[in-house]
């Protein structure tokens, strides 16, 4: 399979690693497209229609305002299609895409949070019914960033569609969707008042619940948290589970430990358990999904195109709802 790349920056480079380790399929990568990138390390191709010609699938790296776009033309010339998170800067954005091209496509998303396998592991326990049902979830994902974060695409509201929420923050609100079964409403205060950048916020404390599931759910999304940290908690009928800690590339999360506790009325009939996961195979998981999905025409197992666009509308609605401080 001859594979393209539309933006070749950090994560580009990590999925194009990715491609040349696995093992599912001979892969070529074939070159990149990025106006503003100048790497004599592949092929660059100075227009995106060039790069079309070569390649049967493409991964797309770019930000969020115009990842839409580059989608829509791979799909509208037949290549199979993998595409960062955040999947648009709103739905608007999002809908230039025609859903009837993936009839005959694969279009896969980013959302790499739910490949870690603790996450597939809480999704499994939640599915159990074990612990019986959902009342309430709560999640801290934060970080530090330095005098540079402020020249960058992720605090250009027009490119990236607001500040550390859809970010960062946009992965809390995807796994709590997912693993809930979904959210009808939302509220929140945003904060501008440490990058000063209006419209970018540098703290959300978000609110979403659903009134048909009676769940409700806390995110605080941070870019003054001065040590990194990561956290969700979902406490249910009969006890919690609860994950701190991520396993990522950077290794500034900390240990990915994830906890089943029964509550005292259950702990004769529900075992405790603690798992540490040393690993993080999420990022070519998900690679090697994308590619058996192309090999096979079967649908990408992770995130598609009906989860981008259901996240997308819970961004939406948060920001709709906001508070601006």
């Amino acid at each position: 399979m001859k594979i393209g790349l539309i933006g070749y920056g950090k994560f580009a480079k990590l999925r194009e690693e990715c491609l040349r380790y696995s093992d599912v399929l001979d892969v070529e990568v074939v070159g990149y497209f990025d106006p503003y990138c100048q790497d004599k390390n592949l092929k660059k191709f100075s227009h995106v229609s060039s790069l079309l010609k070569k390649v049967d699938s493409l991964i797309i790296s770019v930000p969020p305002s115009l990842a839409p776009k580059y989608v829509q033309l791979g799909l509208e010339a037949g290549k199979n299609v993998f595409c960062e998170k955040p999947a648009a800067i709103n739905i608007e954005n999002l809908n230039q895409i025609d859903e009837e091209l993936l009839q005959n496509n694969i279009l896969a998303y980013g959302f790499n949070h739910r490949v870690h396998q603790s996450i597939i592991k809480m999704k499994q326990a939640i599915d159990g019914k074990k612990l019986g049902s959902i009342l309430w979830m709560r999640g801290r994902y934060g970080k530090e960033v330095d005098d540079d974060y402020t020249g960058t695409w992720r605090c250009n509201k027009d490119l990236n569609g607001g500040g550390i929420l859809i970010d960062q923050g946009i992965h809390m609100v995807d796994l709590m969707a997912y693993l809930s079964g979904g959210f009808d409403g939302a509220n929140a205060v945003l904060s501008t008042s440490y990058l000063n950048l209006p419209g970018v916020e540098d703290n959300g404390f978000v609110t979403l619940y659903s009134t048909s599931k009676k769940i409700s759910a806390s995110i605080h999304t941070t870019v003054t948290q001065w040590r990194y940290i990561f956290s969700l908690e979902i406490f249910m009928e009969k006890g919690s589970i609860i994950l701190n800690g991520l396993r990522t590339k950077s290794g500034n999360y900390g240990d990915e430990i994830l906890s089943i506790k029964p509550n005292s009325q259950n702990e004769q009939s529900i075992v405790f358990s603690e798992e540490r996961f040393s690993e993080n195979m999420s990022w070519q998981n998900e690679i090697d999904a994308f590619l058996r999905s192309c090999a096979t025409g079967t649908r990408y197992p992770y995130a598609g195109f009906r989860d981008a666009q259901d996240t997308t509308k819970l961004i939406d609605l948060i920001y709709r709802e906001a508070i601006w401080l």
